[in-house]
């Protein structure tokens, strides 16, 4: 007997593969379809830049499930697979390939895709992206031992692409536009740490360098800069950022601005919603819209998205995090950077591990916890609970941030 209903979601990345898993096991009985660009079953992308290139690991290190689990869980996973219109009044949608599909809930999960850049020979063969597992294969065997590699932008992905390519042998020259690296989400002092573990695992760090063009015949051999010197390039990867994937809804009308926009429920109207790296969601606890690119997003949008389908809808938001692994350092995040009255320093930076917390009056609103893992549950609870804490008593490694945390 055909099932009453069909959810189909657009795009098998992290977010849309969670979003058929959050549906299934809280009580979707009917059809799923799920639908991704690339060739690949849904995988998460962080290993990408880290274990995939410097430790050889199978660029589908970070599948989300084995191969059965789609057919034992009714989910119809096509890959290889593009949507290229939707009609929203019909709810159906048309395929590359020529097909229709009907639907009764549509999740847009279409994630982003690598910003390119716009200047003389940026097409030249060796001229590379990092954004999915092809691309991590096609990366890995030009990071070869004495390889010149030069890396255009110093955010997450041309640090930890950085400290790979060091691993592996190549001689690696990072250049960013800003004067400091990750400028729009780190400390400062925090960024001064990152910058001097690179200078001293011997990366050529050039902050506030202006780029002109890539040069080569055939295939890029080297770039040239905006003081008209030269570096000599067996590769080029370029990590300035990601652009989301909207012009299907957009195309359709849904809202679009710097993201799909939704709801605090991931709604986008009607029986569409959006999430992940695509969607600009009105989040509960920031209380305003904000569109996250990160792996947490993209772990917990969906289980938001499937209650709020199932009837048992929950805001969705709290306190954003991230983080990054580069050489012996572990950074995570808590927070969005934004301006504060003070910082208060837990611990010894020399040690290598310790805290900093940007304080608006006597509530934390930032956190950088540097080989501080640990600390992240009670320094969430902190910042989640907006308490107020005595500025000492953060500052004091003696209090536990467990007591803090209680109030205490």
């Amino acid at each position: 007997m055909p099932s009453s209903r069909t959810a189909v979601i657009v795009g098998a990345g992290q977010a849309g593969g969670r979003t058929a898993a959050h549906l299934r096991k809280q009580g979707w009985q009917d059809r799923i379809l799920l639908l991704g660009e690339e060739p690949d079953p849904p995988y998460e992308r962080p290993p990408l830049s880290k274990e995939v290139l410097s430790d050889d690991a199978d660029p589908l290190t970070g599948r989300l499930y084995p191969p059965d689990w789609y057919e034992e869980n009714g989910v119809e996973l096509r890959q290889s697979c593009r949507v290229e219109r939707l009609d929203l009044g019909d709810r159906t949608l048309d395929l590359a390939t020529g097909g229709r599909e009907s639907w009764d809930v549509l999740v847009l999960a279409t994630g982003c895709r690598a910003r390119l850049l716009d200047c003389p020979g940026a097409d030249l063969p060796g001229v590379m992206t990092l954004r999915t597992s092809a691309d991590a294969g096609a990366l890995r065997p030009h990071l070869r031992s004495g390889a010149q590699v030069v890396l255009i932008g110093g955010g997450f992905i041309g640090l930890e692409l950085a400290a790979s390519a060091t691993a592996r042998g190549c001689k690696v020259t990072l250049l960013e536009a800003r004067p400091q690296l990750l400028e729009r989400a780190l400390p400062d002092r925090v960024a001064a740490l990152l910058a001097d573990r690179h200078r001293r695992a011997g990366v050529d760090l050039r902050l506030g360098a202006g780029l002109a063009a890539f040069e080569g015949e055939g295939r890029v051999q080297a770039v040239r800069l905006g003081d008209g010197s030269r570096l000599p390039a067996d590769l080029v990867v370029v990590g300035i950022g990601a652009q989301p994937n909207v012009e299907l809804a957009q195309a359709a009308g849904l809202a679009c601005d710097d993201g799909i926009l939704v709801d605090s429920h991931c709604c986008a109207g009607g029986s569409v919603y959006a999430l992940g790296d695509c969607s600009r969601h009105r989040d509960a606890w920031l209380n305003g819209p904000v569109r996250l690119e990160s792996w947490e997003n993209a772990e917990l949008a969906p289980q938001a998205a499937a209650k709020a389908i199932l009837g048992r809808p929950e805001p969705y938001g709290g306190v954003p995090w991230f983080w990054t692994d580069q050489y012996d350092v572990n950074l995570q995040l808590l927070g969005l950077k934004q301006p504060v009255e003070r910082e208060v320093l837990r611990g010894d930076p020399e040690s290598g591990s310790f805290l900093l917390f940007g304080l608006a009056g006597q509530r934390v609103v930032t956190a950088a916890l540097v080989n501080a893992g640990r600390d992240r549950r009670p320094v969430r609870q902190i910042i989640e609970g907006r308490l107020a804490v005595d500025p000492a008593a953060l500052a004091d490694p003696d209090r536990p941030l467990k007591q803090l945390a209680k109030g205490a």
